[in-house]
Order: structure tokens, then sequence, then C-alpha cells
């Protein structure tokens, strides 16, 4: 199995276009605010194993509901409960297809877990720029707490491994990054641009530095564009399965566009496109078999689009 959000501006009066005016973009906060996430996306992952090439699809549709809990107006914060409410996903790999759907009947191991996702919240703190702090992820420990005692050790730890991670803190952390717009810390105008980079978290670690631009703006909505590069930290030895320990040396880039509600800041639509490439570096061990290092090409490329329903 492969792997599969902010607020009112503080502007009091928005001509027909801003594009000689000055506007601060910033998410303010206000508690018990509900927002409702519908994310469709579609990812493809190519690995290439002895020349042989390896192909994983994933489809999935997933609604979320937002809730702001907490406002921290001294550090200009908030927390963001949020819960999955709905996932429908598809993996295929290798003429093996895997079918998710938590408003479904299916009782094998897969669903059982998927279905305890939406049990439980998971948390987050998000300044008034849209930067991403603190996450809780979900609870892993019950969710992987449904598989059937009859399922093989095999198949037991291939779930536990994914559920692992896609939704530990790490995890969430680099996924809802690209869902929120990073705004600047300073007033721009239409055609203005700024830059931020952003630590990676979990498995791959590295960076992603983003340039953002400031597209349109009028009383009804804004635009923002952004292009995104991503780099992993090709030092770190991590786990790539089985106990055999590597890098995974990648290098990606990203595209998106954002529009924004001139009425309260929240994004209401968004579009993204990310493709990834490297490779993973399994490096040699006697007592794994492995007598010199293993260079697997991979590539990833990652459609999403989504809707924000306040």
């Amino acid at each position: 199995m492969q792997k599969t959000l902010g607020f009112v501006l503080l502007i009091s009066y928005l001509p027909v276009a801003l594009s000689a005016q000055s506007v601060q973009l910033q998410y303010v906060f206000q508690q018990g605010n509900v927002f409702e996430l519908r994310v469709q996306d579609r990812s493809e992952t190519y690995l290439t194993i002895q020349d042989e090439h390896q192909r994983t699809s994933t489809q999935g549709n997933y609604t979320l509901k937002l809730k702001v809990v907490k406002t921290m107006p001294a550090t200009s914060s908030a927390v963001i409960e949020a819960r999955y409410e709905k996932i429908f996903l598809t993996a295929s790999s290798q003429d093996v297809t895997n079918t998710i759907n938590t408003e479904g009947n299916d009782q094998d191991a897969l669903n059982l877990v998927f279905r305890r996702i939406t049990e439980r919240p998971f948390y987050f703190t998000i300044q008034s720029n849209g930067t991403i702090q603190d996450m809780e992820g979900i609870d892993i420990h019950y969710a992987i707490g449904a598989i059937p005692p009859k399922t093989s050790k095999s198949d037991r730890q291939a779930i536990i491994n994914f559920v692992r991670e896609q939704f530990d803190a790490a995890a969430f952390r680099n996924q809802f990054i690209s869902l929120f717009p990073r705004y600047a810390d300073h007033a721009v105008q239409v055609g203005d641009g700024w830059t931020d980079i952003v630590q990676l978290s979990g498995r791959l670690g590295g960076s992603l530095t983003t340039a953002w631009k400031f597209d349109y703006g009028d009383k009804f909505g804004l635009k923002i564009s952004a292009q995104g590069n991503m780099i992993s930290n090709q030092s770190a030895v991590i786990d790539l399965g089985g106990g055999i320990m590597g890098n995974v040396d990648v290098r990606g880039n990203t595209q998106s566009s954002y529009l924004i509600s001139a009425e309260n800041g929240w994004p209401t639509r968004s579009v993204q496109h990310t493709e990834i490439n490297g490779e993973y570096v399994y490096r040699a061990a006697y007592n794994k078999k492995i007598k010199q290092d293993i260079h697997i090409p991979v590539k990833y490329v990652h459609d999403l689009q989504y809707e924000l329903i306040h």
C-alpha cells in the first residue's frame, strides 16, 4: 500500500480592484467558527526495481470538519480541531486494488481501521499568517486496535506502517502546510510577491521553499498563487521497511493557486500539482543479505483540489 483551512481578513473596505491599494493579508480567528473541507486528490508513484517498473495509483475523496476551539490573541494564533467525516480511497498496485469507504459496510481490516480514524479528532495550532505550528495527530493506537485478531502478521504490520506514515503528527503537518496559504508579514499590493521556507517533518525531513504572489483582489475575493521547491534530508538514515536502513534523496516542485474570501480570509478553493523525483538508497547490510548499496529510482505525481465551506 502506498500513500494521500483559516479566517477573517482585517479589511474594512475593498474597492472594485486592489491593484493600487496595500492590504495586510492575515487570518483572524473567531472561536466556534466551523468549516467543511472537501478534498479530491490523485497520486501516481513509480518505482524501478531491477529494471522492472512498478506503479501505484491512489485516488481519494475526503471530507473534514474544522472548528476553531481556542483563540490566542497574544500570539495571533488559534487551535483548530479537525476530524475526518468521510474517507473514500482506492489504491491499485500490481493488479491488486484496495478500496476504503468509511460510509460503507465492509468489515475488512482496512475499512475497520479507517472508520476508527473518523471517530477521533486531531488538533493543530495556526498563526494569523497561516503558519502551522503544533500538531497532534490521530490516536493511532485507537485506530489500529480495530485490526481483527485473525489478520496475518504481515498484513497487520503493513496496516500499522501505513497508518503511522499517513496519520501521525509529522505526516499531518506536511500535508496541511500546503492546504493553507501563508501570507506575508507586511502589507502587499496586487502583483507583489514574498517567499518563505518551511522545515518538513517526518521521514523525508528537508525543507520546502515557496514563492507566493498576490495575483488579484476585489470586493468579492482574492487570488494567490505559489510555486514551491522541496528537497529531502539526504543525510538522514531511516528505516525504509523491514528494518533495512537507508536514505531518501528526492527533490520536487509544486504549483498551487488559491481563491480567498474577501469577507473572512479563509481559502475557499485551491488547485495544486506536485512532482517529486529521486531515489531510495538501501544501505549495504550483511544481516539483511544486502552486499552493496541499492539505488531505487522513484517518481511521485500528485494532483489535489479542495473546496472549503464556512
